[in-house]
């Protein structure tokens, strides 16, 4: 079915051009590539790449000038194609067509992973006069959604007045394999949960991950002295997949904060050097065998 655009002329360049020209559709299909076919193909970012032959600026002779690209994660309704394109959402960055012929491709990024995507491709000249509607070619992506395993050994190694030192086994970036990408680290004097955790109070410079199953270390600083802190950690990929939370270790910094210093050492009697209550003494030994005598 041909498809005139507003404001478009027919005249003897048009019946040249892919308006007019059937064979001037784009073919997108997810079986491999081959003459007039498409491919769509995922990767582990969540892209799709689209592979087809290029038609040409006047039907399957010279060199078209744009491509249009979009996709839905809805199916064409029936036949009503124009509604579907009307909505889908547009590619930017489409490649300038090649020769008639030619294998053109692109990868969308940016998609969803495990999400099922529809594509439709439609091709114009310099006029432009636009080719009818591509094929639908359907690819769901696969991607990155599995978060970092769970930290189980978060220990507290050691304590100071002011520090907590940690050490725990690094996860991987998908479970227990690979690498992760960061470590969100957290403490409260009271016990961390799920629920509370995002009023928890974040450290700072935490360290880079390391390979899974390596030992990592940390020490928390600027804490209260004679203070039960509770710490629990989380892992994320590069995908933001984030782990659930860890263990939750918990250990009291030092006392170190000594007694107040004697200010009112004096000789006395019986009573204060004001005449108040009785200040209370008891001689040395010394003075004892003394008064013995």
């Amino acid at each position: 079915m041909l498809e005139l655009q507003p404001n478009s002329r027919l005249n003897r360049k048009d019946l040249r051009s892919p308006l007019a020209i059937a064979a001037m559709i784009v073919t997108l299909s997810v079986s491999p590539l081959s003459v007039r076919e498409a491919t769509a193909q995922t990767s582990a970012d969540s892209s799709v790449v689209l592979n087809w032959t290029a038609p040409g600026d006047d039907g399957t002779t010279g060199r078209a000038t744009t491509y249009d690209l979009r996709y839905r994660t809805t199916a064409v309704a029936g036949t009503d194609t124009l509604t579907w394109w009307n909505g889908a959402t547009a590619v930017t960055g489409e490649p300038i067509p090649g020769v008639s012929g030619a294998s053109d491709s692109l990868r969308v990024r940016g998609l969803q992973p495990l999400t099922s995507y529809y594509f439709i491709i439609k091709t114009a000249d310099e006029i432009p006069n636009w080719a009818g509607y591509s094929n639908v070619a359907l690819k769901t992506t696969s991607g990155d959604v599995t978060a970092p395993a769970a930290i189980a050994d978060l220990t507290i190694t050691g304590a100071t007045g002011t520090t907590l030192s940690l050490r725990w086994t690094a996860p991987g970036d998908d479970g227990s394999t690979g690498t992760a990408s960061s470590y969100d680290i957290r403490y409260s004097t009271s016990a961390i949960t799920s629920g509370n955790w995002a009023s928890a109070t974040p450290v700072t410079g935490e360290p880079v991950p390391t390979a899974a199953g390596t030992v990592q270390t940390f020490t928390v600083a600027g804490l209260a002295g004679s203070q039960i802190y509770y710490v629990a950690m989380r892992a994320t990929d590069d995908r933001s997949n984030v782990a659930a939370l860890s263990n939750v270790a918990s250990a009291s910094t030092a006392d170190t904060i000594p007694p107040a210093a004697v200010r009112d050492l004096s000789f006395g009697g019986g009573t204060g050097a004001a005449g108040g209550a009785a200040t209370h003494f008891r001689e040395s030994p010394a003075a004892e065998r003394h008064d013995a005598f």
